[in-house]
């Protein structure tokens, strides 16, 4: 991958998506986001195919940078759906996971490591390939909806929260926002520290974010303490792609020491009344179908429903002692 390949790689991205239905849609700007923010390293850990001057094919291999128990490496590309079934898929897959394997060895040997891509439940191809190459089912995703524009689907009443109050987002805060966010997903599948690089390569850097729909939850006295957060992406090309106004929430979370009193409820409510009168449409989040925080129970009292489901296929590796 080069800076000069980005426009081709999203005409690729956008022909594969017209026939695999992901529902991730990219425009130059969130490839050249992706790849070129220096956290990918492009020589070792990307490969795109070309038949003369067309791409017809892109493989990536993305790995934590820090790992608490398990070193998690993710697997992401596409051939274009005029050069499948031929064997480049094959082929590119077997590549990924000899450079995870590698990967793996360079960066956290000492730890195990789950070698995983995310399959969408549409996307039967990759399925059926990533079951070939001896890949199996790890865990299971809800991508979830929340219609805010349906007069018959009114939104739940906002909780009041007793010595807590819930804010805009303030950019001043960003740093004790990332450290509540290491210290709210510790233990979650897949979770690893995130350092002040990756925080702003692809949270509150994003060009995606949206500090003016995101929110935090604070303790209502001089220290301000943050109690919970939850923060929210816009992302223009699925709002020109779907003509609607939505509203993704990437991250929602509670400190440990203020759980059971009603934050994350407080958090998304309010969140969702706020977009809904700004003239959002549409709120949607992913969540973990095993999640043990008791989060899809939240988000379904919430009024979301399953959107769509997408799978994690993949492979462990042993730590070596």
């Amino acid at each position: 991958m080069r800076r000069a390949d980005v426009a081709a790689l999203t005409e690729l991205m956008a022909a594969a998506e017209v026939v695999d239905q992901t529902d991730e849609r990219y425009d130059e700007d969130d490839v050249a986001e992706h790849f070129l923010s220096g956290l990918i390293d492009l020589d070792a850990d990307t490969r795109l195919v070309w038949d003369g001057g067309e791409l017809i094919g892109y493989a990536e291999v993305f790995g934590q940078r820090q790992v608490r128990e398990v070193h998690s490496i993710w697997l992401g590309g596409t051939v274009h759906p005029d050069r499948r079934r031929r064997g480049l898929g094959r082929q590119l897959l077997r590549w990924q996971l000899d450079r995870a394997e590698q990967l793996h060895g360079q960066r956290h040997p000492a730890v195990a490591a789950n070698l995983m891509c995310d399959v969408t439940e549409t996307n039967v191809g990759l399925a059926a390939l990533a079951r070939v190459e001896g890949l199996e089912e790890v865990r299971f995703w809800f991508e979830m909806r929340r219609v805010l524009d349906n007069p018959d689907l009114p939104l739940p009443p906002v909780p009041v929260l007793q010595d807590l109050r819930i804010e805009a987002f303030e950019p001043a805060r960003d740093e004790e926002v990332r450290q509540a966010h290491n210290t709210v997903f510790d233990g979650h599948f897949g979770s690893t520290e995130r350092d002040p690089d990756e925080w702003k390569g692809y949270f509150t850097g994003s060009r995606n974010f949206r500090p003016d729909l995101s929110l935090l939850a604070l303790t209502d006295d001089q220290s301000a303490a943050i109690a919970g957060y939850l923060l929210a992406y816009v992302y223009e090309v699925d709002v020109l792609a779907t003509g609607r106004k939505e509203v993704y929430i990437g991250q929602l979370g509670t400190m440990p020491s203020f759980r059971g009193r009603g934050v994350g409820s407080a958090l998304l409510l309010t969140g969702l009344a706020t977009w809904s009168g700004a003239g959002h449409q549409d709120a949607y989040l992913g969540v973990d179908a095993a999640n043990e925080t008791g989060a899809l129970g939240l988000y379904e009292r919430a009024g979301f429903t399953v959107d769509k489901r997408s799978t994690s296929w993949g492979r462990t590796l042993a730590g070596r002692v």
